[in-house]
């Protein structure tokens, strides 16, 4: 047998890349190397894939895993491509999250939630009943450490939703590589739902960790009215959009942050003050480790290690306040670890 026959419809699974936290906008020294800034960002790109570059008519804008990433991205610029590039302030990249209480599985709307609008003469009308509930990745993790990466929302359908679009209800979820073989009004259904998970209720930040279970759908329209497709996307995102909001009113919402795993070398008579700037900057000291007296001698007599979880935004600029508080003899290095509830503001 030909080894085709083995290897038609097998595809290898990608290796997921982490999602960016920091963002920088950059632009070139002058307006003649913009385009040889983009094309040399391009690159990057293609070889780390956790590196984004955005293009806007307007600016650039570079996200990574962290200030470290940035830089490295910023000294290559320079050293391999020769590129002098000026660079605006960071900005960290918070999420939302649904705050359950304890024993609670699921936050679901109060019956069939109807949007009925008409729009320059067409009407749209549609009524959406579903619920909400953490992620998979969230829920294996709901008791032991809250810092996670985040994921993006999903959404999900009943085998009552699936039916109502004549779709066999055997399966209640919605695969995204056979989406395109679904007819249109399903396919706004899922766009307005998901279009709604991604605008912030406390900021310009989407929701993450989250699940969207469509539980049932209606409509006073027929399947053949031009109007139809919009009026699903519509009713999902009200859906969607209503039962957040009373989520907010209930403070049941949350700002997720990155947060960074911290590990610090220190001379052992600067500890106190590391300890005490790393409380003002809202981490969590995990361990402490001292020389040893009489230890080996060397660049590392004499120093302590200190790990803790710090928030990134709090960690800007560090290894200036570091050097500050230590004379110049500590040294840092962080790790992304996840993102958490922001508290200690």
């Amino acid at each position: 047998l030909h080894w085709k026959q083995y290897t038609d419809g097998v595809h290898l699974a990608g290796l997921a890349s982490p999602k960016p936290v920091l963002t920088v906008r950059v632009e070139a020294a002058s307006s003649s190397e913009q385009s040889r800034l983009s094309a040399a960002l391009a690159l990057l790109a293609v070889e780390d894939p956790s590196l984004v570059v955005e293009e806007t008519p307007t600016s650039t804008l570079i996200s990574g895993l962290g200030e470290l990433h940035v830089e490295v991205v910023l000294d290559r610029l320079q050293r391999e491509y020769g590129l002098e590039v000026r660079t605006g302030r960071p900005a960290v990249t918070y999420k939302e999250a649904l705050l359950l209480e304890d024993g609670e599985e699921m936050i679901e709307t109060d019956g069939m939630v109807e949007y009925d609008r008409t729009v320059g003469g067409v009407r749209l009308q549609g009524a959406v009943r579903l619920q909400l509930s953490r992620s998979a990745a969230q829920s294996s993790s709901a008791g032991q450490d809250l810092c996670i990466p985040p994921e993006d929302p999903t959404v999900t359908l009943s085998p009552e939703a699936r039916a109502y679009f004549n779709l066999g209800s055997d399966a209640s979820s919605s695969p995204d590589e056979s989406e395109h073989k679904y007819p249109p009004s399903l396919r706004a259904l899922l766009s307005g739902a998901r279009g709604s998970l991604k605008r912030g209720r406390l900021g310009p930040h989407s929701l993450a960790n989250c699940e969207c279970h469509i539980l049932e759908v209606d409509s006073e329209l027929s399947g053949s009215d031009a109007s139809f497709p919009g009026a699903m996307r519509a009713a999902a995102a009200n859906a969607v959009t209503s039962l957040l909001e009373s989520l907010v009113r209930d403070d049941r919402i949350v700002i997720l942050e990155p947060k960074m795993n911290v590990e610090i070398s220190v001379p052992t008579e600067k500890v106190g003050d590391v300890l005490s700037d790393l409380t003002g900057r809202r981490g969590a000291v995990d361990d402490v480790a001292m020389a040893e007296e009489g230890g080996h001698g060397g660049g590392d007599h004499g120093k302590a290690m200190v790990q803790a979880e710090v928030p990134l935004i709090e960690i800007l600029g560090y290894a200036n306040s570091l050097r500050s508080l230590t004379g110049g003899e500590g040294s840092f290095s962080a790790e992304y670890k996840g993102h958490a509830p922001q508290d200690g503001l």
